[in-house]
């Protein structure tokens, strides 16, 4: 009879093969992640991505709205003038001026307001503006052209084609682009469900993946320091009150009286005194210097003869006058010339001779004669004259009187006199205000009178 081989069975043996089956499990699951772990990887990803694509965009828009801004402040005549001049202005100065509205960056905080600018420089034909924005962790810039271009609407436009470059991030992060199907890892691409990762492929859910290498950590920025807390010191003032009364000096004793009161004080003393009580006065003539008047004596009468009236009257005279009376025509054999008469030539005339003895020519000059007019003298004398009596007076000077001196003797008695003596006091208002810094609630100065004044400043270091 045949006998096959003994089957040799144990429990240690299920054991290992059970330990190899669960070891070669846990390998694969190890080396190949599931579907679900690569699509939470991606979505982590995709999320720290989209954050930030968010805060460059926010990035993107301040610039923007630092170009806009600047653009309308920079008319015509804020722009520079000749071919490579600038001007510029910071952020700092665009809040000053509130062209702008404050921004903050990812963390929140503010902008650099001075390395944050808008800059403006002139080109032959245009005008290029450069806007530059710095944050803690950003800055990027943008070039814009302007000038007069044929599509502007005002004076001067923005050029179309601009020059915009892409904002830099500095601290780097893993980029991860999304297309349609198609994802990329670390610059690797997954197209048709096909993945790579570090350059491994999953091809149709076949997977060959080698173990991720750790990303470089990126430089750290320093850290910025803390600013110190504030610390303020407050103003006390406590009034001082010098007011006092200031007194004159007694005044010298006269007989003028003073009546006292709460701001004279008046002393008073009795003394015997000469009094003047009149003058005794003397008079004495000088016969040697005597004082003269005059006075009016009737001297008689006269008898006068009176003109009562004047009047022209003709001389008999008689005198040349200014014009010159037409007398008529006249022959005459030889040019006339006559005193008081002018001539004027006609013509010639032949005529027999008028004095046969005395006939040199026959041919005559008839002329117009005129004579020069005459007028009468006159006098300016007395037509009506009359007799009339008058009184005759004489001035006599005679003595009036004499220069006299007067002279006075003053009259004295001796009687009681009372005089005055006073001194004056006036209040004189003197508050001063002494002013200290201190700490707030200062036990020492509140305690010493002072109070607050309600002002405060920052405390500085001595």
């Amino acid at each position: 009879m045949y006998e096959g081989k003994p089957t040799n069975f144990s429990v240690r043996n299920v054991m290992i093969q059970f330990l190899f089956v669960a070891l070669f499990i846990f390998i694969l699951i190890w080396l190949f992640p599931m579907k679900s772990d690569l699509k939470n990887a991606l979505n982590g990803i995709n999320k720290e991505n989209n954050v930030s694509v968010f805060y460059d965009q926010i990035f993107n828009n301040n610039v923007v709205a630092m170009k806009d801004a600047a653009k309308s402040y920079y008319t015509t005549e804020r722009l520079p003038k000749t071919v490579g001049e600038t001007v510029k202005m910071t952020l700092g100065d665009m809040l000053n001026q509130k062209i702008i509205l404050p921004f903050v960056d990812r963390k929140g905080e503010q902008c650099d307001l001075v390395d944050s600018y808008v800059e403006v420089v002139k080109h032959k034909n245009e005008f290029v503006m450069k806007v530059n924005l710095k944050c803690a962790d950003q800055e990027n810039y943008l070039l814009v052209y302007m000038g007069c271009y044929d599509y502007c609407q005002t004076a001067i436009c923005e050029k179309q084609p601009t020059d915009v470059k892409q904002p830099v991030v500095y601290p780097s992060k893993p980029v991860v682009n999304n297309t349609v199907n198609n994802t990329t890892i670390n610059n690797n691409t997954t197209i048709n469900n096909n993945t790579t990762i570090n350059n491994n492929i999953t091809n149709n859910n076949n997977v060959v993946i080698n173990p991720p290498s750790k990303p470089e950590e990126p430089e750290k920025p320093d850290p910025k320091p803390e600013e110190p807390e504030k610390e303020y010191e407050w103003e006390y003032v406590k009034k001082i009150d010098n007011s006092h009364w200031e007194e004159s000096d007694w005044s010298e004793y006269s007989t003028t009286p003073v009546k006292a009161d709460k701001y004279t004080a008046v002393r008073t003393k009795t003394t015997q005194q000469k009094v003047l009580v009149g003058y005794n006065v003397t008079t004495t003539t000088d016969k040697s210097k005597p004082i003269y008047a005059t006075k009016v004596l009737d001297a008689g009468t006269e008898t006068i003869l009176v003109c009562n009236k004047y009047d022209y009257v003709t001389s008999g005279e008689v005198t040349t006058g200014d014009q010159w009376e037409y007398v008529g025509l006249d022959t005459y054999y030889e040019k006339p010339n006559q005193a008081g008469y002018k001539y004027e030539f006609v013509r010639f005339v032949d005529e027999g001779c008028r004095n046969s003895n005395n006939c040199s020519s026959t041919v005559g000059m008839i002329f117009k004669v005129w004579k020069k007019s005459t007028k009468n003298l006159s006098e300016y004398k007395c037509v009506d004259s009359s007799y009339q009596t008058i009184k005759l007076t004489t001035e006599v000077k005679y003595v009036s009187g004499y220069e006299t001196t007067t002279s006075k003797t003053p009259v004295y008695e001796t009687r009681e006199v009372k005089t005055y003596s006073y001194k004056t006091r006036k209040y004189v208002s003197d508050i001063t205000e002494d002013k200290k810094w201190s700490i707030y609630n200062d036990k020492k100065l509140l305690d010493a009178g002072y109070q607050y004044t309600g002002e405060k400043r920052e405390k500085t270091e001595k």
